[in-house]
Formats: C-alpha cells, sequence, structure tokens
C-alpha cells in the first residue's frame, strides 16, 4: 500500500502527544490496511460470480470519434471503451453518459447494451462533472488525513457533505484527535502538497456496491461509519430487503463510503490547496469535530493565480454545509443529508 511520507513538522508535533495514544488501538495503517482487504475479498467473491463472459454492444457517441464496440458485460468500463477509440478520450474524460440519461463512473462496469458518451471538464455544461470533482476531492481529503500524520496518531474519518459549490470549498467532517495543537499555515501547506504528489500516481477509483454484513465488516474499526451505515442503507433503498450501499477505492491505498460518481483518476487532479480547519459542533454525536476545507481546480481547467488566491481566501469561510448527522428517515431532509 502507498505511504505517502509525511510533513516533518507534522510529525514533531505529534510526537509530543503520541504517549496520549492507546497502545491497544489500531494504527491508522492498520485500520486503512484493514478496508482494503475486505474490499479485495469481496470484489473476488463478486468476480467469481460471473460463470460466463456475456457480450455487449455499446454505440459510443463522441466527436473525436463514434463507433460501435462489442465489450464484455459486467466486466468492461467505459474506460476500456476510449482505451479502443483514443488516447485523448482517456486522458480527459471524467465520467461517461449512458443512454442519455445516466451518469456513470468511468471505472464502472458496462450492465447492458446501452450508448455511451464521454463527458469532460471543458464541455459548456458540466455541472455534473464539477459535482463528481468536487466530491473525489473530499475522499481525497479523507485519504490525506489518514496518511500525513504518524500512523499511530489515531484519527476517526466520520463524512463529508454534497458538494455545494455556493459555500466555496469542498470539506471532510473528522477527528483529529490532536488535542491543543492547532495547524497553521505552514501545516496546511504540508497537506496541500500530499495532494500533488497524488496527482502524478495517476490512481484510478474503482467502485463496489457492498452488503450490510460487508460494509460493516469493512468499516469496523470506524465507529461514525459504523453508526452511519444503516441509515444509509434504509435511506437509499428503504423497500429493498437486501440494499446494497456504494464504497470507492482510490488505488490500492484507500476506501471509503460514497455514493459517486467519482472521476476518472487523481491524474485529473490540478492545483489543490487545503484552506482551514474549523471547529464544529455536531449535536448528533455529542461531541466536537473539525471541517477540514480546500479548494482545487481540474488539471484541464486554467487560472491565473490571482484568481485562484482570491477564490482560496473565500474558502477560509467556515463552509456551513450540513453537519454529520444521523436523522429520522422520515425526515424530509434526509436523502439531502445524509447520502454523500
Amino acid at each position: 500500500m502507498l505511504k505517502i511520507r509525511p510533513c516533518s513538522n507534522i510529525i514533531r508535533h505529534y510526537q509530543l502527544r503520541s504517549s496520549s495514544v492507546s497502545i491497544n488501538r489500531l494504527t491508522n495503517d492498520e485500520i486503512s490496511a484493514h478496508r482494503l482487504r475486505v474490499y479485495a475479498k469481496e470484489r473476488q467473491t463478486q468476480m467469481e460470480r460471473i460463470r460466463r463472459v456475456e457480450k455487449i454492444e455499446v454505440d459510443v457517441h463522441d466527436p473525436i470519434q463514434s463507433k460501435k464496440l462489442l465489450m464484455n458485460k459486467n466486466l468492461s468500463t467505459p474506460y476500456n471503451c476510449a482505451q479502443h477509440l483514443s488516447s485523448v478520450l482517456v486522458d480527459r474524460s471524467c465520467l461517461a453518459l449512458i443512454d442519455d440519461k445516466y451518469v456513470w463512473d468511468i471505472n464502472r462496469p458496462l450492465e447492458r447494451d446501452c450508448t455511451l458518451k464521454f463527458l469532460h471538464f471543458m464541455e459548456d455544461k458540466c455541472q455534473e462533472q464539477n459535482r463528481a470533482y468536487w466530491r473525489t476531492c473530499s475522499f481525497i481529503i479523507g485519504y490525506i488525513l489518514q496518511t500525513a500524520f504518524k500512523s499511530n496518531n489515531y484519527l476517526e474519518l466520520c463524512s463529508f457533505p454534497p458538494p455545494q459549490f455556493q459555500f466555496g470549498s469542498f470539506v471532510y467532517d473528522a477527528k483529529l484527535n490532536l488535542g491543543d495543537w492547532q495547524l497553521n499555515r505552514d501545516d496546511l501547506r504540508c497537506l496541500s502538497i500530499q495532494a500533488y504528489k497524488l496527482r502524478d500516481l495517476n490512481l484510478r477509483f474503482e467502485s463496489l456496491n457492498i452488503s450490510k454484513r460487508v460494509a460493516e465488516e469493512m468499516f469496523s474499526y470506524d465507529r461514525y461509519k459504523l453508526a452511519q451505515i444503516p441509515h444509509m442503507l434504509r435511506l437509499i433503498s428503504p423497500d429493498d430487503n437486501q440494499p446494497r450501499l456504494t464504497v470507492y477505492k482510490m488505488g490500492d491505498c484507500h476506501v471509503d463510503i460514497t455514493r459517486g460518481p467519482l472521476i476518472s483518476s487523481t491524474k485529473q487532479i490540478g492545483r489543490f490547496e487545503f484552506s482551514a480547519i474549523h471547529q464544529i459542533d455536531v449535536p448528533s454525536y455529542g461531541e466536537q469535530m473539525q471541517r477540514v476545507q480546500a479548494l482545487s481546480i481540474p488539471n484541464q481547467l486554467h487560472l491565473h493565480y490571482w484568481t485562484f488566491d482570491y477564490l482560496l481566501e473565500r474558502a477560509k469561510k467556515l463552509n456551513r454545509s450540513s453537519i454529520p448527522s444521523l436523522p429520522k428517515i422520515n425526515s424530509p431532509l434526509s436523502k439531502i443529508e445524509q447520502v454523500q
């Protein structure tokens, strides 16, 4: 599993507090490795259920090249389709549109005959692409938080709200457990550097639908996520006796819960800056957490540094997106606030 080298000043601050961490508690690396093992085992189980390869016809419509492709059902992805057509499509496509109706992950297997369009960030209408990008960046914050600090500095990820552009930043809510240490501007810069390193690694995002049993095993060491799983499953499929939860894996590094879709890979990340960390009260859990905020643009887009810095100043203000909650299932806002 990839291990990003932490910034030295973060380690130095952490080492003053390492004695307060319980020696019986798993480290962040061990918890991440557990999630990845369960993910790999479940994926292998699901692949073994595919007894024979069935062919599907994928009708690709794209200005670069349109073509009908014969692909493998539940195995071939839009990314594989792009590989048959053009390296430009491979590099720039962040999402796919199926049958002019369904927004689809580039790395998600196709399930039936369909038409396919590739989506990228330079289109006139790109709200879905932007939502997927911000959602992906929140996902990445979770990974960076768990790897930038020394592994046995026990950090608890909670969740991140849906992208809301009006607040000027994407976020991840977590319990950093850093005592009275307040991260300063240099520390935020160190966290930002970790995101830039991910860009060069071209880590792909892959999804997997899992049962409640598998989800609870996967996140058995994550108390916040364990509390969320039953609520998420009931909200996603209230009338389904066997609802499925969607998790995503980034390369072989990180697994987290989100309904997606996410972009194709970390290669599509452009400038990425952590902007602020705010204390927030979370009544549902009866404690305080930290709201970690950041701002980024895709690598296909280019902003003058002054414009980005101006937006970054705005991104330092407390993001007013919904805080983590375990709402009642019949609440009219539940589906909006609970499912990432």
